[in-house]
């Protein structure tokens, strides 16, 4: 799979600048890469998956093409946030099940449908924590089975998904050949349950 034929253009790194410390620069998951995670963690039909950071869109339209499930796509940048949209125009997938808002991340409301959370590093360890927290949230006010997907993790963002939440690690994968010279050229797929917390009082 790839751009052309999904009928999108997102081949571009951000290179303007305007990506800081506490927000990261734009860069698409590879095709490849998102062949590595997405042949190991199948998502159910039922589920929707929310990309935060998803700049234009990549990600939202091959799983929709992929999977045929909804998704939802969180930018901050409002010039991204266009592209992506204009990208929705010209794809030819189901329209219907890709949303797109212009919004900072800790911003999101998370909706009781909301199943699957997809992060390519996107912003800093203080972002990251209120937006995992506002997920937390959602599955205490309906537990559910959550599921957080982290691509090219910092350190920091794995000792905190370990130390301060009650998700748990239920798989990793390597994300191409690279994670010979990186180690965070990996998946981190970490799980929320009901059943996790059965029959503790």
């Amino acid at each position: 799979m790839n751009d052309f034929d999904l009928s999108i253009q997102t081949e571009e790194i951000q290179t303007d600048g305007k990506d800081t410390f506490d927000f990261h620069r734009y860069e698409p998951t590879s095709y490849d890469v998102l062949d590595a995670v997405f042949d190991a963690f199948i998502p159910n039909s039922e589920d929707v998956l929310v990309d935060y950071g998803c700049g234009l869109g990549r990600l939202n339209f091959y799983i929709e093409k992929r999977f045929a499930i909804r998704t939802v796509g969180i930018e901050a940048n409002s010039e991204y946030y266009e592209r992506a949209l204009k990208n929705l125009q010209s794809y030819n997938g189901n329209r219907d099940n890709i949303s797109f808002l212009c919004k900072k991340a800790q911003d999101y409301e998370v909706s009781v449908a909301d199943t699957v959370f997809y992060f390519f590093n996107p912003f800093s360890i203080s972002i990251f924590r209120p937006v995992i927290n506002q997920i937390l949230l959602s599955w205490q006010k309906n537990p559910r089975v959550l599921t957080v997907l982290l691509y090219y993790p910092e350190d920091d963002v794995i000792y905190y998904m370990e130390r301060h939440t009650i998700f748990s690690l239920v798989d990793e994968i390597a994300a191409s050949e690279e994670i010979r010279r990186d180690r965070r050229e990996r998946f981190c797929i970490y799980q929320v349950s009901p059943e996790m917390f059965e029959g503790i009082p």
